[in-house]
């Protein structure tokens, strides 16, 4: 039977998928000429190779307002994976390995977001269970976008700003875009929040002199001036050359005080800057992408005023007093001590994906590289002034500005340069009655070097150079056991069974192994279970052995003094670092009650057991400090020095958790207005997710007591985030808040000194408008077009965690913007895009 031209287009136009078409994928479309009937198959473009659970239309994409696809998917987390896992990438419909490129495209790139069913995990090669994401992007699109962003602190005292411009083009199954971004953000100086500075004595900005005992400078400046002096200004004219006696009378009994809270800060200025490419090409039967990011990173942090305390000795040149004096003065006017960090990196990628014969393959291949500097001043160096002024060096004038070559400094350099390699290949194997088994192979491979040299004032170590490598595999199939067909009745309904087993090594590390099971099971459509439990001897990744050194100042609260301390942290790996094991145990319930994605409830519990083996280095409490004394350098009065936070080896960890969410989405994705033209629904989600911590205990060594890092270290019990958007054509806003139950620290240096942690309830708000799409009279205004206006407000409240003590009293270090010196933040962004 013959098609008619017109019944062949109006059966194409009918299967192109439509923007308002969320959820309702259109596979075949039936045309009917006479009494014959002849289907058009039209699969629509960027479909995955399964069929999807849920997706996300142009217009809903529109109503969370993102700037990136990545603040999209951010957006969407509650609704895709309510665990928390970051879900597995397809851009449309094969997977980007390394590839991050795509997350900077604009949501306008994007026809939809298809939410694939947890089962069809292992399809990719994945563990069944595991939420895999289709970004499907418009067949053709080009872009250019600029924003420019200004934030600042409701207090004042802290701005920041930023620029941003990139772009896009998609042609078909090639894409390419172009980023960079500018941030610069101002330091918060103690001043600005009336914080107690930690400079302890009195500064001054010009210098004086003062007897060295006794109450009197010279007895001749006391007739000149016609009181006792005891203290005198530096004089001008000391700057030009040696003063008289009489130039000192001006000053007679006068400093120049400052507050000392104007030379540190509790934020450091920051200053980054970025570049991101990536292009996307068909190659042969394979997609081949290729990322390049650069960026660059400087901050700076002010750590007082450098005071120094020198002798003039009698009858030198730059004397004109009867004895010795004192002279008092700063380095150089309001130059403030410098603690310094910059950092810079490079990354490239590559990723071929495709189809080998039967194989689904996907090859990711990673270069990345990245050189830190820090720099450390301590203050003036004394010794060496006072040499200067007792040999009578030419040209050295006491009273003039110093050089900064007379700071006491210390400082480091490090690298760090690293390959990978990855290889994942996926296909069915064995026909089954409930479907194919699928078996995965995958093999990883990763070297890593770094290099450290310490850079001290007058001596320079050697360069510290450490490589590792690590070599892993692992083969895991899935089976499916039962499925329902259409119209049927299986008692068992849907069933897949994951095996996996594989091992890993590393340099100087024996092969260890690992092994795994889980299992997906949907009783009934409404209902879906997922349990696994796997377990791994565990070795040191090539990052916690030898990641690259990094010595950098930060602000702790040091429980030991009550105080505010301001330690050298250092970073890195860790060499020394031994194997372990581990076992985790998940079972996760995710309910769709109405039967369809307007309402989601999931359950889970998580639980991990860990024998040896490595950890993060936690807070520093003083349960851990007792823990690993090696770790913490004080000085002999005590004070917070320095603190080695690499990572920790640990003797056994055990924790344990019950997490739960509930999401809705109005209106009812895949619902149709009654009139498609005028119709433009508000759409709303609401999520809610509920962490219960139910243990949680660390045992550092064999022979010293567990810690119950929910008792002891200040980790909450309970933890609450709520997520609500809502927005329709050209608005929108969201609303996201925080909770978390009170802990405590328990004090180990004296008794009834618990510290009690009251956090806030934290609140963000978000409000976004396109006056294009509002104002009906924006038409043929080319500025208003595709302009984007956003405002975001964080803390919303100005909240900030309360610690007390047992007493009920705040303990020193823990006021108001010692605990949050930043308070609350507004954020006004425009973008406009050509």
């Amino acid at each position: 039977m013959r098609l008619s031209g017109l019944a062949l287009l109006t059966s194409l136009a009918l299967c192109w998928p439509r923007g308002d078409a969320a959820a309702q994928p259109v596979d075949n479309v039936g045309a009917v000429d006479g009494p014959g009937e002849i289907v058009v198959t039209a699969p629509r473009r960027g479909e995955a190779e399964v069929p999807v659970e849920t997706e996300f239309g142009e217009e809903e994409i529109a109503s969370h307002g993102a700037d990136s696809i990545d603040e999209l998917l951010e957006s969407l987390a509650p609704l895709i994976d309510g665990s928390g896992e970051e879900p597995v990438i397809l851009v449309n419909g094969k997977e980007i390995g390394f590839d991050r490129s795509i997350l900077g495209f604009p949501p306008e790139a994007l026809n939809r977001i298809a939410l694939l069913k947890a089962e069809d995990a292992a399809h990719y090669g994945h563990r069944s269970g595991r939420r895999v994401v289709n970004l499907v992007l418009k067949e053709n699109y080009a872009s250019r976008n600029i924003e420019a962003a200004v934030n600042w602190a409701t207090d004042g005292g802290q701005y920041d700003g930023a620029l941003t411009a990139g772009q896009v083009a998609i042609s078909g199954a090639t894409r390419w875009n172009a980023q960079a971004r500018l941030s610069i953000e101002s330091a918060l100086r103690n001043s600005a929040r009336g914080a107690r500075p930690s400079q302890a004595g009195p500064i001054d900005l010009v210098g004086y002199v003062a007897p060295v005992s006794g109450d009197e400078i010279d007895p001749g400046l006391s007739g000149l001036a016609g009181v006792t002096v005891g203290v005198a200004a530096i004089p001008g004219r000391a700057l030009a050359g040696a003063p008289v006696l009489a130039d000192f009378v001006a000053g007679a009994g006068r400093t120049n005080p400052a507050d000392p809270a104007r030379f540190e800060t509790l934020l450091p200025s920051r200053r980054k800057l970025s570049l991101n490419l990536g292009a996307s090409r068909p190659l042969g039967p394979f997609t081949a992408s290729l990322s390049l990011n650069a960026s660059s990173n400087h901050s700076e942090r002010l750590r007082g005023l450098p005071m120094a305390s020198i002798v003039i000795p009698q009858g030198s040149p730059w004397s004109p007093f009867s004895g010795d004096v004192l002279l008092v003065r700063p380095l150089a006017g309001a130059r403030a001590l410098r603690s310094e960090n910059s950092s810079k990196s490079l990354g490239l990628s590559l990723t071929l994906s495709g189809s080998l014969g039967s194989w689904r393959t996907t090859l990711s291949t990673s270069y990345a590289r990245s050189w830190s500097t820090n720099h450390l001043e301590h203050g003036v160096d004394t010794r060496e002034a006072q040499a200067l002024i007792d040999a009578h060096v030419p040209g050295f004038n006491p009273y003039m500005p110093w050089s900064d070559r007379l700071l006491r400094t210390s400082g480091s350099k490090s690298d760090s340069e690293s390959f990978g390699g990855n290889l994942s290949a996926a296909r069915p194997v064995v026909d089954l009655p409930a479907g194919p088994m699928t078996a995965t192979l995958s093999m990883t491979a990763n070297h890593n070097s770094s290099g450290y040299r310490s850079l001290g004032g007058e001596s320079q170590e050697a360069w510290d150079a450490t490589a590792y490598d690590h070599l892993g595999g692992e083969l895991s199939v899935s089976i499916p056991v039962s499925a329902r067909g259409e119209g049927e009745l299986n008692p068992l309904g849907d069933l897949s069974i994951d095996l996996s087993a594989g091992g890993q090594t590393a340099t100087g590390s024996a092969f260890r192994k690992q092994h795994g099971a889980g299992f997906t099971w949907t009783p009934v459509p409404p209902v879906q279970v997922l349990g696994s439990f796997e377990h791994r001897e565990v070795v040191p990744s090539s990052e916690d052995l030898g990641a690259p050194r990094v010595e950098t100042v930060t602000r702790v609260y040091d429980f030991l003094r009550q105080e505010v301390a301001e330690p050298l942290w250092i970073t890195g790996g860790n060499p020394l670092l031994s194997r372990g094991s581990a076992q985790s145990l998940s079972l996760e319930v995710r309910l769709r009650p109405l039967g369809s994605p307007l309402l989601s409830v999931n359950v889970g519990y998580r639980s991990r057991r860990g024998e040896g083996g490595v950890a993060p280095f936690p807070e520093l409490t003083p349960a851990m400090e007792a823990a690993f004394p090696e770790r913490v350098v004080r000085d002999a009065e005590g004070r917070l020095q320095m603190v080695d936070a690499r990572p920790i080896n640990i003797a056994r960890s055990r924790s344990a958790e019950l997490v739960s969410s509930v999401a809705l989405r109005l209106p009812t994705p895949g619902a149709r207005a009654a009139n498609t033209r005028t119709a433009d629904p508000l759409r709303l989600t609401f999520t809610l997710n509920h962490t219960w911590r139910l243990e949680s205990e660390l045992l550092t060594r064999e022979g010293v007591p567990t810690i119950d890092q929910l008792a002891e270290t200040g980790q909450s019990r309970h933890y609450l985030s709520l997520q609500a958007t809502g927005g329709k054509k050209g608005i929108g806003g969201d609303l996201r808040a925080t909770w978390s139950s009170p802990a405590q620290v328990r004090s180990r240096h004296s008794a009834g000194r618990d510290y009690r942690y009251r956090p806030p309830l934290m609140i963000n708000a978000g409000v976004f408008i396109l006056p294009g799409k509002l104002w009906t009279g924006a038409e043929g205004i080319g500025w208003l077009e595709n302009l984007k206006v956003s405002l975001e407000v964080e803390n919303l409240l100005d909240t900030y965690r309360r610690v007390t003590l047992s007493d009920g009293s705040v303990p020193p270090g823990f006021s108001r913007h010692e605990v949050d010196p930043l308070g609350r933040t507004v954020e006004l962004s425009v973008r406009k895009r050509f």
